[in-house]
């Protein structure tokens, strides 16, 4: 299977994703919070076919996404909030996807199904229906990989539940992060300011 070039074009803006991403991440989390504690939204369904909170991935994109969460993020018997506890795809569908140009976020559900067939030669399954051993070494060997789309699909999309993850306030605290410090400090988002040159 070949990745179509609105595939590539998603894998580099996933690749180039920081601070500030992980900021707007945040305020839409902080959204979902609100929903989550009103009732609207229970992260606890998270694990259904197709949860409320998810518009713009299909179920087989999302069990693609909900596996790859599993893998990475195993807080079960740690002191990280539970992924039951946490709205990690619907912040990724909510404050990635949402935003995404409409033939971007094409090319990145046609790398998310090349990801999900990989596995196939040589697991003889997709990546969806292998086990946490096997899925583990795939991702690993996909992200080490020297093929650029194979490494792209692999990192980006830890990267994407990673950020849906702890962009969610609840998940800092076990790490000792109380939060942006320019929160606390009542400062002003300055845009693209430049560096003071002192």
């Amino acid at each position: 299977m070949q990745l179509k070039p609105n595939t590539l074009v998603a894998l580099i803006q996933i690749q180039h994703m920081g601070r500030r991403d992980f900021l707007k991440f945040s305020s839409i989390a902080a959204g979902l919070a609100g929903a989550m504690a009103s009732g609207l939204l229970n992260p606890r369904d998270a694990f259904a076919a197709l949860p409320a909170g998810i518009k713009f991935m299909s179920e087989s994109e999302y069990s693609v996404f909900r596996r790859v969460m599993e893998i990475m993020l195993p807080t079960e018997g740690s002191k990280l909030v539970p992924l039951r506890d946490i709205p990690v795809l619907q912040t990724v569908d909510a404050a990635l996807l949402a935003t995404m140009e409409p033939h971007i976020l094409q090319g990145l559900k046609g790398g998310i199904a090349y990801f999900n067939q990989g596995p196939v030669a040589n697991f003889g399954k997709p990546f969806v229906e292998l086990s946490d051993a096997d899925a583990a070494h795939f991702m690993d060997t996909w992200a080490d990989s020297k093929e650029v789309p194979q490494r792209a699909l692999a990192v980006g999309l830890k990267k994407l539940v990673g950020l849906g993850y702890f962009a969610n306030p609840p998940t800092w605290a076990p790490l000792g992060y109380d939060g942006p410090v320019s929160d606390r400090w009542g400062l002003k988002p300055q845009g693209n300011a430049p560096m003071p040159k002192h």
